[in-house]
């Protein structure tokens, strides 16, 4: 092993994450004068969940329908979302932040409007009321947001994981990391942090029997999860394994564009089988959508199909199209399975589940304030690892709303907190030690047994039994992390990755085994608690690290 170089970094905010809304916050705080350093695992041109392109961005844009102002679109979360989204939060960092987002979005070079018409194309689905869809090609987004933040002098450091971050008397200080491709090794000091790193992926099996062949982004492993969790931060939403309906054989996104354009799920008996399950039927939120498919299988009258029979040709070509603005090759693999536009109903099955936000309308990690900050003064949260905060609307407004949180608290703060030496040396000899064992245990062994955990004891069916089986199984596990070993520095990045699933799951299960009711089924369904209890569950699971490094729950109600 070649001898490690070492950087000292100071700033004035920190965003960990440059997916969408980390470089959302750091163009908030970058133009509000202050020094900014975005640092980002992979590359902040094509990274996070929407690295290769989205399709749809929800808003409401008053136009004079009574479905389409302020008031009804907060109805309408706290009807979809009740139990999980603070209204009050909501309201502050998407609502306030809503109209500048929009702008902003055209204003960096990327159009919501169709070039055409010069209009916004809407559609709707996810038991929306109205059209909030803003359907655009949001192929371009990611790199055009990761060229503002260059322009208003972001520092940027790509393929660097962080690994800790540290306190001083009970405030930020800042955070280690190492960078995956020279093995050099950073200790950032900061005044503000804000956490944008997206949620827990590879946690559970895959449908595809591929760990990286997932609906979402492979490389969000829940690592600020972990680290937040161990400072003291406390986490919310924790309990939900998220899941949708994807193409069998590939997990790409396409949800919101089948069914915002009108495709419907028929059962192999050619019978539309939603209205069974919700009023709204093809246009129900996720969740239900995919607890109907789910039943649909169990019950033996599957495959499912998605129905674009019905399409125009025109809509057909449209649809096609926009399969294509989230991942390239998802219309080059229907077209070699045979589906083509002229109506050939395509096969769908149920995606893998990940530990992720219940709702398009909230998210599922750091809990935040209106103010988008923790309960540790100078760390902050935006994004899928807050939350109140997931999906582009969010991510685009929220973000931004976190960086002018973050900027001020950075301002306000007269001296930078120290980062104790010695801490930093033994995180360095942690960090590096698998690459020094010579024999061990393989990072993907870990993983698996984990997944094989999740999959079996919480996802998405779970109970008393199995979350405590699950929890005891896990912990079994801490004992492994010392034996793992890397090869390279590839292998190592994998290797934090890895713990840092095995660390989350066990907060989740924790969380699960708390939440004594089923709420947004399937992504939390107790079978031995199967029904709603807005008694005594409509509100957040709030999980924190113990005296004795054990998970600690608390409930906090939220009020509609």
């Amino acid at each position: 092993m070649k001898a490690i170089e070492e950087h000292r970094i100071e700033t004035d905010v920190a965003v960990i994450g440059g997916g969408t809304a980390g470089l959302h916050t750091a163009m908030a705080a970058a133009e509000r004068g202050l020094k900014v350093l975005v640092v980002e695992k992979a590359h902040i041109s094509r990274s996070g969940a929407i690295g290769g392109g989205i399709d749809h961005f929800m808003a409401y844009l008053e136009s004079g329908e009574p479905w389409d102002t302020r008031e009804a679109y907060l109805n309408y979360v706290g009807r979809v979302a009740r139990g999980a989204a603070n209204l009050k939060i909501h309201e502050a960092v998407y609502c306030e932040e809503l109209k500048e987002a929009l702008e902003r979005v055209e204003r960096i070079g990327v159009a919501l409007r169709n070039p055409e018409s010069g209009r916004f194309f809407r559609t709707q689905s996810m038991g929306q009321p109205g059209p909030y869809w803003i359907n655009f090609n949001g192929k371009k987004l990611k790199p055009m947001m990761a060229k503002e933040v260059r322009r208003l002098g972001c520092e940027v450091l790509n393929r660097v994981q962080v690994t800790n971050l540290f306190l001083h008397d009970g405030e930020l200080a800042g955070f280690t990391g190492f960078n995956i491709r020279t093995g050099d090794f950073y200790a950032v000091r900061a005044k503000a942090v804000v956490i944008s790193t997206g949620n827990t992926n590879r946690m559970y099996k895959a449908q595809t029997g591929n760990p990286f062949n997932l609906w979402y982004c492979p490389a969000c492993t829940g690592d600020l999860h972990r680290q937040a969790f161990d400072a003291g931060v406390e986490l919310a939403n924790m309990e939900y394994v998220r899941m949708t309906i994807v193409p069998k054989g590939f997990s790409a996104p396409g949800f919101n564009a089948f069914f915002g354009m009108g495709s419907r799920l028929i059962n192999s008996l050619n019978e539309p089988f939603m209205e069974r399950v919700h009023p709204m039927g093809d246009r129900a939120p996720r969740n239900f959508m995919v607890w109907g498919a789910i039943q649909e299988l169990k019950e033996g009258r599957g495959p499912i199909y998605m129905d674009c029979r019905h399409l125009s040709e025109e809509q057909r070509r449209h649809l096609f199209t926009t399969l294509g603005y989230d991942k390239d090759t998802l219309p080059d693999f229907l077209v070699k399975k045979g589906y083509d536009m002229a109506g050939t109903m395509i096969e769908m099955t149920v995606s893998e589940p990940m530990q992720a936000r219940p709702s398009e309308l909230c998210g599922s990690g750091i809990k935040i304030d209106s103010r988008c900050s923790s309960n540790v003064p100078g760390i902050f949260a935006a994004g899928d690892a807050s939350d109140q905060m997931g999906c582009l609307h969010m991510c685009v407004a929220g973000g931004y709303a976190a960086g002018k949180s973050a900027a001020r608290y950075a301002k306000e703060s007269r001296h930078m907190k120290p980062l104790d030496p010695d801490l930093i040396e033994q995180e360095k000899e942690r960090v590096y030690r698998p690459l020094r064992k010579k024999t061990g245990i393989e990072y993907c062994e870990l993983e698996e047994v984990v997944r094989t955990v999740t999959t079996d004891h919480f996802g998405p069916v779970k109970t008393e039994m199995s979350l405590k089986t699950a929890i005891e199984k896990l912990g079994k596990l801490d004992a492994a992390r010392e034996d793992l070993r890397a090869r390279d520095l590839h292998d190592l990045m994998r290797v934090h990755e890895a713990m840092n699933i095995q660390q989350v799951a066990k907060i989740t299960a924790a969380a699960a085994l708390a939440r004594r009711e089923s709420r947004f089924p399937p992504y939390h369904y107790r079978a031995d608690y199967p029904k709603t209890d807005n008694e005594q569950y409509c509100g957040l699971i709030v999980v924190k690290k113990g005296e004795k490094g054990d998970v600690t729950t608390r409930f906090e109600p939220l009020s509609y």
